[in-house]
């Protein structure tokens, strides 16, 4: 009867130690260890001895910012090199053959040259927008008004296809709106706007925009078109009746909400004089499509390297970013932008082919 009694809690020991059990957690991944991490700036637009005196201090503020993130992401640095590229070429090959590990250099260059390496950062602006989306309508009337958020890092730039409030323009923004295509007869009978060619938002947007959406029809295939020197002079374009059409800056008509409804012989709070209308810009300024995203300035990874490809170095490299250009903005201007955010390689898809419509 013991005997019976001792196998039996022996069986429920068992039993209950076998529930108790808990799942083994996984072993915390290695600390990814760079020795020397090398780091390339492509030669830019300043003058050679001002970027120079410029990079001089980033290995230790690189070095110190790694190290002061290095137990949340992991990654290790031991030393870190910043070196000039002789031309943004020079720097694409370079990092794509791997001499260098991270390199910042302009986005066409990348996308002309940057074999064998992968993207991983792109300029940024330090705010995001309240409205996002590729629907004309989300963009539309005063309840859709577009505020920033702050903290919110948008990378790159993408444009507002908009509608001015003109007989044209209205009749463009009302097709729009009842979810019907625009056809291309119908833009080529508009009168357009359009900033100079070297402006992404101003002309490359509108450009990949036309190609992506009406069988590579292009800016220069478009009937009447009158370059302007600024959004602002867009804007008294449009609010003068002289265009019906034309590209805008997502965030352009925040610029303009005040001044849009006083006298042309009045100033806004920030002094800028009058546009003269009576109804808001955001009820008179109609968005009739949305532009892919386009790129000035990227980081990129030697893509051999899957230290460097792996999030955890990527997620690092971000964060130590943010944090230099919080502390000391003034060494972020060698980078050639204040602020970064993540990208993927697929995202320069439509600079690919804006590129590709220059020749």
């Amino acid at each position: 009867m013991k005997r019976r009694h001792l196998a039996a809690l022996m069986a429920l020991a068992m039993v209950l130690s076998g529930c108790s059990a808990r799942p083994e957690e996984p072993p915390a991944p290695e600390p990814i260890k760079i020795e020397t991490l090398r780091v390339e700036i492509s030669k830019n637009d300043q003058d050679p001895q001002a970027l120079l005196q410029e990079i001089r201090e980033l290995p230790e503020l690189l070095k110190a910012g790694f190290d002061a993130v290095a137990e949340d992401t992991g990654v290790e640095v031991g030393d870190v090199t910043v070196t000039v590229g002789t031309s943004p070429a020079a720097t694409a090959q370079a990092v794509g053959e791997g001499s260098v590990d991270v390199a910042f250099l302009p986005a066409a260059e990348f996308v002309r040259s940057g074999d064998g390496a992968a993207v991983v950062l792109a300029e940024a602006e330090n705010h995001g927008l309240s409205n996002a989306g590729s629907v004309p309508a989300d963009w539309n009337g005063s309840e859709h008004a577009t505020a920033l958020v702050p903290g919110v890092r948008q990378a790159g730039t993408f444009a507002l296809v908009c509608a001015a409030p003109t007989a044209y323009g209205a009749q463009l923004s009302a097709r729009a709106e009842s979810g019907q295509a625009l056809t291309w007869e119908e833009l080529s009978r508009a009168r357009w706007g359009v900033l100079s060619r070297d402006s992404l938002g101003g002309w490359g947007c509108l450009a990949v925009w036309l190609a992506e959406n009406y069988d590579g029809g292009t800016v220069e295939q478009l009937p009447d078109v009158t370059e302007y020197e600024s959004f602002e002079a867009l804007l008294r374009a449009a609010a003068a009746g002289e265009i019906d059409a034309f590209p805008l800056q997502a965030d352009a008509r925040l610029d303009v909400a005040d001044a849009w409804t006083l006298g042309e012989d009045e100033k806004s709070s920030g002094g800028m004089s009058g546009f003269g209308r009576e109804k808001s810009v955001w009820e008179e300024v109609r968005c009739i499509g949305v532009t892919p995203t386009l790129y000035t300035t990227v980081a990129a990874v030697s893509a051999g390297d899957s230290a460097l490809t792996g999030d955890a170095f990527q997620n690092a490299l971000d964060t130590v970013l943010v944090n230099l250009g919080e502390q000391e903005p003034g060494s972020m201007a060698a980078f050639g932008s204040a602020w970064f955010a993540r990208i993927g390689g697929g995202d320069l898809e439509p600079l690919r082919e804006l590129l590709e419509l220059a020749g």
